[in-house]
């Protein structure tokens, strides 16, 4: 077959010959590339799924190394744990669609802040050899600058690309301020200068390395406000409400926090803080934001069957073309409570409209009515009811002669 025919053939498959052979590389180098004396496991990105790569000195700079991976694609920015130390990605290289290399520089320190929700952020970062802007000079490829300037390089992330100028960083035991930054020379990549700046005591944090931290960190508190303790039935339920403070002030809306209960099988909680009993017990619930918590303890205890009655107060004969007053307890399980009521008046029947009476006033939360009888005498039934119904009773009522 002519390599014309051939590439046709690969064509009408779907692959070209470029990536019939790009594959023909990628796995003859797979096949030996753990086996190169320059092979090593690396974390990239604090991540737990170590990659493969080589990493040769870079015959230029004793802090800098050449990275390559094949299944990777290495990226400005990338952080690499290698032999107990973190180097940065500072330039890479695609070649071929066969693996990707980079440069990498080792990292010197931490740069810590406290970003504008008040929480503690930090990045790696490296001196940069090369000065975006025209203070100092260049002595063993770091910058060193006469008015003690530094230029350093970090990676560009959604933390770090908040940074602004005279925002101020704790490194090599003083302060620094930065004076402009480069977010576009370098894709992935953050070019910072920093000029040295006073040590504030009451501001700058020089245990911690983190400028501007007293008044700006976060204070976070969890507040329940059902309390430390509560006791629900098996067939109520119980919403949590909950608060979460920032120095003492309420944020102004819930973030998203975590529930979590000690004890499954007695009650289940929704991601609103909705509690609902499945069984008797004792089970204390949690409530967490970031590194802060509130415990509840709950008590779920047996359901009670509720007898509901009521009572009315009054006689059973009204003489006609007079007035009489009445009222009504009401009691669950013998003990009297409050609930609202509804008087009624019917025929004897229990069920059609009375002529003999009418109800002239009622007072459904005092639990009293006025009953005004009429010139016919006979019988007629009152009838009370609380709101929901659940309890309700009646009597019967003779109008009699005046005399």
């Amino acid at each position: 077959m002519s390599y014309e025919s051939y590439n046709a053939f690969l064509l009408v498959n779907g692959i070209s010959n470029r990536d019939k052979n790009i594959t023909h590389a990628k796995n003859s180098l797979s096949t030996t590339f753990t086996d190169s004396p320059s092979y090593y496991p690396v974390s990239i990105n604090s991540s737990t799924d170590f990659k493969d790569v080589w990493i040769v000195d870079d015959s230029d700079t004793k802090d800098q190394k050449v990275i390559t991976s094949l299944d990777y694609d290495l990226q400005n920015g990338d952080i690499v744990d290698w032999q107990s130390s973190r180097w940065i990605n500072i330039i890479t290289d695609y070649l071929g669609d066969i693996y990707t290399r980079g440069t990498i520089k080792r990292c010197v320190s931490l740069l810590k802040w406290i970003d504008n929700a008040g929480d503690i952020q930090e990045t790696p970062f490296a001196f940069n050899s090369e000065s975006s802007s025209n203070f100092g000079v260049n002595e063993d490829r770091i910058i060193t600058l006469s008015n003690e300037r530094r230029n350093i390089i970090l990676q560009s992330n959604e933390h770090t690309y908040k940074v602004t100028r005279d925002k101020r960083f704790i490194f090599d035991d003083r302060v620094w301020k930065v004076t402009a930054l480069d977010r576009i020379s370098k894709k992935g990549l953050i070019i910072i200068t920093l000029q040295e700046d006073e040590i504030n005591p009451a501001k700058d944090n020089l245990e911690l390395g983190i400028a501007d931290y007293y008044d700006n960190v976060a204070q976070f508190r969890v507040e329940i406000i059902n309390g430390k303790f509560a006791t629900i039935k098996e067939d109520q339920t119980l919403q949590l409400n909950i608060i979460v403070k920032n120095r003492d002030t309420p944020l102004p809306s819930l973030p998203h926090i975590i529930y979590s209960v000690s004890d499954n099988e007695i009650i289940d909680i929704t991601t609103d803080g909705l509690v609902t009993p499945k069984k008797t017990g004792l089970v204390v619930v949690k409530v967490s934001y970031k590194d802060v918590f509130a415990e509840i303890e709950i008590s779920v205890t047996e359901s009670t069957a509720y007898a509901y009655t009521c009572e009315i107060i009054g006689v059973s004969e009204i003489k006609k073309n007079r007035t009489q007053s009445y009222s009504v307890k009401f009691y669950r399980n013998g003990v009297e409570y409050h609930d609202d009521s509804e008087f009624l008046l019917t025929s004897d029947d229990g069920v059609s409209e009375t002529d003999l009476a009418t109800i002239s006033v009622q007072d459904s939360s005092a639990n009293t009515c006025s009953i005004f009888t009429g010139n016919t005498i006979g019988y007629f039934w009152l009838h009370v009811k609380n709101q929901n119904g659940l309890s309700e009773s009646k009597l019967r009522i003779k109008v009699k002669p005046l005399y």
